[in-house]
């Protein structure tokens, strides 16, 4: 069995190439020009800088007017809420992303909450939130990104609906499970992911009983900071894989610019470890993220539609 490997950035490509003209039509109507802002908390996370310089360049690529705001790994949760405060008062941002992850003593979901919901793109908002498992699609202002990315992932590659009594097995660290941001987009993705006629089991990295979880799996997101942790021997002949979480194993010097630096990144399974096994994966990179990215800026878009009274 040949395993089929999902590559996003077609998709993504398609994508920004509705919202570049998308935005252009809005910005003649208007006479506006579209904002976004980035705030990242640098000097804890070796990825953040790379994180930012993508973000950073899809925005100018689209057409935004971008403000990127960086504060140190130790910055107060106060002065944080007041920088977003600013943001949201600021009449040319249309949409702010906290760009993930953050130091430990900073609460994530407290601070998404402190964007306002109709410049929170990202979905995460409790409103908005809250409205997307309550079903109340008038209150949704913006898509989940994350379950949202992966059903147009899965759907662009003619990938069949699961059939009935399916196992979703869901893998992370420790870590992701505790912290209540991540352990909470992990289970609402997951609401919105499973189909009632399946199961879904959640399961640590660390659990003695990983094996026997991995191989019930029909299918398997991994989110681990351990590049290569899954073992072909752990899975099922034919298991679909979605590789969440992006480590940056090492950087290299770019053979075309050699002024250039270039991250190496890997996830917490190798494609090349689970060939013949896996029946399909999404890796890391290339595989969800770069729809990820894609489905965060068409929520800027609608943040931006509905600044100036256009509402989908």
């Amino acid at each position: 069995m040949k395993t089929q490997i999902l590559y996003g950035s077609p998709l993504k490509d398609r994508i920004f190439a509705e919202i570049a003209g998308e935005l252009e039509a809005l910005k003649r109507k208007s006479g506006k020009r579209p904002g976004i802002a980035f705030v990242a908390i640098t000097g804890f996370e070796p990825l953040m800088k790379y994180t930012i310089a993508l973000h950073e360049q899809a925005a100018h690529q689209l057409g935004f007017f971008v403000k990127t705001e960086t504060r140190p790994a130790d910055i107060a949760e106060q002065e944080l809420f007041r920088l977003i405060d600013n943001l949201n008062e600021d009449q040319d941002i249309h949409a702010v992303v906290l760009l993930q992850p953050v130091p430990v003593h900073l609460d994530a979901i407290r601070t998404i909450g402190r964007i306002h919901p109709e410049k929170e793109v990202e979905g995460f908002h409790p409103e908005n939130l809250a409205a997307i498992l309550a079903g109340d699609h008038e209150k949704i202002r913006c898509p989940m990104v994350l379950p949202t990315s992966l059903t147009e992932l899965f759907r662009d590659a003619g990938y069949p609906e699961a059939p009935a009594d399916s196992e979703f097995v869901f893998l992370a660290d420790d870590e992701f499970f505790e912290r209540p941001f991540t352990n909470m987009v992990i289970r609402t993705a997951c609401l919105q992911v499973v189909p009632r006629n399946c199961t879904a089991t959640f399961v640590s990295s660390g659990s003695s009983h990983l094996r026997e979880h991995c191989r019930r799996a029909d299918f398997l997101f991994v989110i681990s900071k351990r590049p290569g942790f899954v073992q072909p021997s752990w899975l099922k002949q034919g298991v679909c894989i979605v590789d969440v979480y992006s480590n940056l194993v090492k950087e290299i010097v770019s053979k075309k610019n050699p002024g250039v630096i270039l991250p190496v990144i890997r996830g917490g399974v190798l494609p090349e470890d689970v060939e013949g096994v896996a029946g399909i994966i999404a890796s890391c990179p290339g595989g969800l993220m770069p729809v990820v990215l894609a489905v965060l800026f068409r929520n800027a878009l609608r943040c931006f539609a509905g600044s100036i009274g256009i509402h989908p």
